[in-house]
């Protein structure tokens, strides 16, 4: 069964977008050890050039507070994309609520088995 997961891991291209490079290259790493295809931008304008060279990918995991261009508004450019989205962040007002629509919400810091399951969750939708 574990074989079966792994592969259906690595089927799945997750993009992490955060401005923050530790917590980015934890999440890279975490998720590529878990077996999926992990590539990083370090910020919106990034993550819309490797889209538009590379497809969009099966899941974006998106910070939403970064310089130049925030989560949200990637989010609006990103709408018709066929990629899952889950925001991840320590905000906890209650704007947050209109991306409940859009993109699955995890609160920083996130656990490892959260994530894992939250990505795998949103690469079988996909």
């Amino acid at each position: 069964m574990l074989t079966s997961l792994t592969s259906m891991n690595e089927e799945c291209r997750v993009l992490v977008v955060d401005d923050d490079t530790d917590t980015r290259e934890a999440l890279t790493e975490a998720l590529t050890g878990a077996g999926f295809l992990v590539e990083q931008a370090r910020g919106g304008h990034e993550a819309l050039l490797q889209i538009g060279a590379k497809g969009p990918p099966d899941v974006i995991l998106l910070d939403l507070f970064m310089p130049e261009m925030n989560g949200e508004e990637l989010l609006e450019k990103l709408r018709g994309c066929k990629s899952r989205v889950i925001v991840l962040t320590g905000d906890s007002s209650t704007r947050l609520l209109s991306f409940a629509n859009e993109a699955k919400l995890l609160r920083k810091p996130v656990g490892l088995d959260e994530l894992e399951a939250a990505v795998k969750e949103a690469c079988a939708a996909a």
